[in-house]
């Protein structure tokens, strides 16, 4: 797309083989963006940024080499970028009592650290005027059982935003971050293989009683549009925000 908000822009999506990272991605596509979509599962992000015109780049998060390299061949492919949006992640539903120190510490590199990873590894190739969005959840924002090593990641991913938000303004650099609610992606499907959405439970507190005002779950795409607007010109004097995208969930708290 030519004349798009984003046209001509370089950007890095992150966890971009599906979900909200592809949604994203697919997004940023139709607004005229250059894309490299990075994934630790090389033959769905391959085939989705054929589909889509990207370019497709092995990235695990986790490991500074990796990201090192994927950041370089996203320079080399689409030049100096324009755009970082961090939203690979991994879930985990241990209860604070029972998640073991190692699991602990490999979601928060996964989920928290990579936010600075692939961040510091992508500055010196982002070009003034460009941005960075970081894929948190609700879970940043309030407590729910069964998620203490990941809702820790994403609350420190929060604190992360606005740290580097006040840490990057001065290499013209802004950030800010998405926090999506109830989405549904293959992290609403249970360790039991039960999809959350479908739940009894769930259908009667969050929607017949709309704890979620909207209610209904949300999809990768209701995301997409948080994510144009805070790498387009339209937020150009927005740094250090957490958009919640997620129904009216945080409102009913």
């Amino acid at each position: 797309m030519t004349g798009g908000l984003l046209s001509g822009r370089a950007i890095l999506v992150t966890g971009a083989a599906r979900g909200i990272g592809l949604a994203g991605a697919e997004a940023l596509v139709a607004h005229g963006a250059r894309v490299a979509l990075c994934d630790i599962d090389e033959a769905p992000c391959a085939a989705e940024a054929a589909r889509l015109g990207a370019v497709a780049l092995p990235m695990d998060v986790g490991e500074d080499a990796s990201v090192a390299s994927g950041v370089g061949a996203a320079v080399a492919a689409l030049g100096p970028l324009d755009g970082v949006v961090n939203n690979a992640a991994i879930l985990d539903e241990d209860r604070a009592q029972e998640v073991t120190s190692d699991r602990f510490a490999t979601v928060l590199s996964v989920n928290l650290t990579s936010i600075l990873r692939v961040s510091r590894a992508a500055l010196p190739h982002l070009r003034p005027g460009g941005a960075i969005v970081n894929t948190l959840s609700t879970q940043a924002l309030y407590g729910q059982p069964n998620s203490a090593a990941y809702a820790s990641a994403k609350g420190g991913g929060a604190s992360l935003t606005r740290c580097m938000a006040v840490d990057f303004a001065p290499h013209g650099i802004r950030v800010n971050a998405v926090a999506p609610g109830f989405v549904d992606t293959r992290m609403a499907i249970t360790s039991e293989g039960l999809h959350e959405h479908e739940d009894p439970a769930f259908r009667d507190f969050y929607i017949a009683r709309r704890r979620i005002p909207l209610a209904r779950p949300g999809t990768p795409q209701d995301c997409a549009g948080a994510f144009v607007f805070l790498l387009s010109p339209l937020s150009a004097y927005i740094t250090g925000q957490i958009i919640a995208v997620d129904g009216g969930l945080t409102a009913t708290y």
